[in-house]
């Protein structure tokens, strides 16, 4: 009896040896993404948004509430993280809320097709010049 138990748990040290890589997280993708600074918790039940509610979102970022990144163009919601255990993940995007910003950093994929963006450098976003490249601004026709 004693050897049945003592096969029954080699084998069950082997499974779980050779499913262990099934269960590691795959390394992060690295990723530039462009879009705005948003605080979730405002923004989903009461659609506050946009430079009236940036005192707001610094008001939720004190609370403790962890901001989002949204890219509005391709209407994708990236959840936020610091690029290391134990930093303050919104430590990097404070003089940015409710703005648009370029950043760069390492995405996860999570289960459920959750988008997890581990942030290590946030700029403001470069605006699209209006005037076009065939037309520089001042330009005489």
């Amino acid at each position: 009896m004693k050897a049945m138990y003592g096969v029954g748990l080699v084998a069950v040290l082997v499974l779980a040896v050779l499913a262990a890589p099934g269960w590691a997280q795959e390394k992060g993708k690295p990723v530039t993404v462009t879009g705005r600074v948003i605080d979730n918790v405002c923004l989903f039940p009461a659609g506050l948004k946009g430079e009236s509610h940036r005192e707001c979102a610094s008001g939720c970022d004190k609370a403790g509430v962890r901001m989002a990144l949204l890219d509005e163009k391709a209407n994708v919601l990236y959840t936020l993280m610091a690029d290391a255990p134990f930093k303050d993940p919104n430590a990097p995007l404070r003089e940015y809320f409710e703005r648009v910003v370029t950043m760069k950093g390492n995405l996860y994929m999570a289960p459920g097709g959750q988008r997890i963006l581990a942030v290590q450098e946030v700029k403001a976003a470069q605006a699209a010049n209006p005037c076009g490249a065939k037309n520089p601004c001042g330009a005489k026709k």
